[in-house]
């Protein structure tokens, strides 16, 4: 989601950033949610492009926070060929989930959800179906503008393979915290992604030894950094918000040794926020010349949180 690009990729402590925070860790769902809507916009390449859009809820009976969530990933119209590697047609690549969230509060402070999602993928002839939930934790302490948030991601299987043999989901746990500095218009949030293993890195070493002359091995430090990602907002006034990010995961393995990385892991962008009308917008540099754009629109229904 924009927020989330914004500051680096991933976070889950953050409560301010909006309904559409709800898919970094199903925690950050909020009665002030209720009836607003969002839209969210990615296009990363030509023919490539992401569409999400979800509607919160607040049930008062059961003082609970629900959302209902469905995004579509088109890869476009591909080429289909036979063995030899001649043209038989085209096909179209996809995937899908739907997802149903449900958030309650403990406590002042605390606040705890899962999200269960329906997953489909179809590329051409091959499909899967599979079924998946995220659960997640939010700290939030408003006296001392400090909040933490974890999430465990991705928990299920498929139902249906692609072609008869199974494959994991993308499991993920991730752990972060955000912090806004008293009497300054500063807030800084730092976050560990894929915690369940230590090295995520992805290291090609055939690739580097013909190509660098040296296998590229990464050492300990490099392991343990790749973890981190590093977030910072500036609020102008009550309405504007700039963000910018840095992964250091996606600068360690989308960056060149013999070509320079440029602004490769790093990520801004904006927010303007409204009393109905919320706007987001996030540019996210994977290479030279690849960024991920992203745009959110979100709409308050409700006059207040009991209408």
């Amino acid at each position: 989601m924009p927020r989330a690009a914004s500051l680096g990729g991933r976070n889950v402590s953050d409560f301010t950033g909006g309904i559409g925070m709800l898919t970094e860790n199903p925690a950050l769902l909020q009665k002030e949610h209720h009836l607003q809507t969002a839209a969210h916009f990615g296009f990363l390449a030509p023919g490539i492009t992401s569409l999400y859009g979800l509607v919160g809820f607040h049930e008062k009976r059961t003082n609970t926070d629900l959302a209902l969530g469905i995004s579509h990933l088109t890869y476009g119209m591909e080429d289909q060929t036979d063995a030899g590697g001649n043209i038989t047609g085209v096909f179209r690549a996809y995937d899908q989930m739907v997802g149903l969230t449900v958030t309650r509060k403990y406590g002042d402070r605390w606040r705890f959800g899962i999200t269960l999602k329906g997953i489909n993928s179809r590329y051409g002839l091959f499909s899967s179906i599979g079924l998946a939930a995220d659960a997640g934790i939010g700290y939030q302490d408003t006296t001392r503008n400090f909040q933490i948030g974890f999430s465990a991601k991705n928990m299920g299987s498929q139902l249906r393979t692609y072609n008869g043999q199974g494959e994991d989901l993308p499991f993920d746990m991730v752990l972060g915290i955000t912090k806004k500095l008293d009497k300054s218009p500063l807030r800084f949030s730092l976050t560990a992604q894929r915690m369940n293993q230590f090295d995520i890195l992805y290291n090609d070493t055939s690739f580097n030894a013909a190509n660098y002359g040296r296998a590229g091995l990464a050492g300990w430090g490099d392991k343990l950094i790749s973890h981190l990602i590093l977030g910072t907002d500036i609020l102008l006034g009550e309405r504007i918000t700039l963000s910018a990010g840095y992964n250091f995961l996606r600068r360690k393995e989308l960056s060149f040794s013999n070509i320079a990385s440029g602004l490769t892991g790093f990520s801004y962008g904006m927010r303007l926020q409204f009393i109905k009308f919320n706007f987001q917008y996030a540019r996210s540099h994977f290479q030279s010349g690849l960024s991920h754009h992203l745009i959110s629109l979100q709409l308050r229904m409700a006059k207040n949180n009991s209408d």
